[in-house]
C-alpha cells in the first residue's frame, strides 16, 4: 500500500488533497484505479474521516477522482483530459468572471496562429481529416449539440494538426464555452455560422500559406464573435 506522511500542520485539509493530487498526478493511482477507502486513508494521514472526504470531493470537483455508489463504491480515479479545462472556463463564464468578450479577443488572437502553425505543419495525412471535418459540416444533423461539434471540428481539427498541446487545450476549451452560448441562446444557428464557412482556411492549410491561413481564420471569427458578444446579454438575463 502506498504511504502518505501524517498531516501535522494547521491546513489539514489542503495538505491531505495535495498528497492525494499528487499520487495521482505522478502515476501511483492510474486510471480506473480506486482510491483507499476513507476509513483507510484516515489512519494513515492520521486525520479525522471528515478531512479524508472533504478532500476527496474536493479532488472530484477538480475532475480527479469519479465516485461510484454501490458495493465496489468509492472514488476513483478518472483519465484526465481537455474537459476539466474546459469545465473551469465555464465555471468561471457562469460566474461572470471571464465574459464573451473575453474570449472573442482570445480566440483571435489565438486561432489565426493554430491555423498558421496548422500550415506549417501540414502533410498530406492532414488533408482527409480536414476534408471529412468540413463535409460533415453538410450533414443533416440530429439535434442541436449535434449541429454543433459539426461546426466546430475544423477548429478542433486544426488544433490538433497545429502540432501545439497547449493551444488544442485553450481552442477546445473556448469552444466549450462558445457553445453553451449558442446552445442556450441561439435559435438559428445558420444565422451565427453556416456549413462551408471553413474552406478558405481549408484551402490555406492544405496548401501550406501559413499567412493566409491566419488571414482566413480572423475574418471567419470576426462576425461570429460580435455575434457571440451581443448573444451574452441574453444569456445573463436567462441565468441572473
Amino acid at each position: 500500500m502506498i504511504q502518505f506522511k501524517p498531516v501535522k500542520t494547521n491546513r489539514i485539509f489542503e495538505d491531505v488533497l495535495v498528497q492525494l493530487k499528487d499520487s495521482i498526478l505522478s502515476g501511483r493511482f492510474k486510471p480506473g484505479e480506486k482510491l483507499p477507502s476513507e476509513r483507510e486513508l484516515s489512519l494513515e494521514f492520521q486525520v479525522s474521516r471528515g478531512v479524508i472526504r472533504e478532500a476527496i470531493r474536493a479532488l472530484e470537483l477538480r475532475g480527479f477522482v469519479g465516485i461510484r455508489q454501490g458495493p465496489a463504491g468509492g472514488a476513483y480515479v478518472t483519465d484526465l483530459t481537455f474537459n476539466q479545462v474546459g469545465n473551469a472556463f465555464l465555471d468561471l463564464f457562469k460566474t461572470n468572471k471571464l465574459s464573451m468578450q473575453d474570449i472573442a479577443q482570445v480566440r483571435l488572437h489565438v486561432e489565426p496562429e493554430v491555423a498558421r502553425q496548422a500550415a506549417l505543419n501540414f502533410n498530406t495525412s492532414h488533408e482527409d481529416i480536414l476534408m471529412k471535418a468540413e463535409q460533415e459540416e453538410h450533414i443533416d444533423y440530429v439535434s442541436y449539440e449535434d449541429r454543433i461539434d459539426r461546426l466546430t471540428r475544423v477548429h478542433k481539427s486544426l488544433a490538433r494538426i497545429c502540432g501545439n498541446q497547449f493551444f488544442e487545450v485553450i481552442v477546445r476549451s473556448m469552444l466549450m464555452l462558445t457553445a453553451e452560448v449558442v446552445l442556450t441562446v441561439a435559435s438559428d444557428h445558420d444565422l451565427l455560422h453556416g456549413p462551408g464557412e471553413h474552406q478558405g482556411v481549408i484551402q490555406a492549410v492544405i496548401s501550406g500559406d501559413g499567412d493566409g491561413a491566419a488571414r482566413e481564420m480572423a475574418r471567419h471569427l470576426q462576425q461570429f464573435s460580435h455575434n457571440l458578444i451581443k448573444m451574452e446579454k441574453t444569456y445573463r438575463q436567462r441565468y441572473s
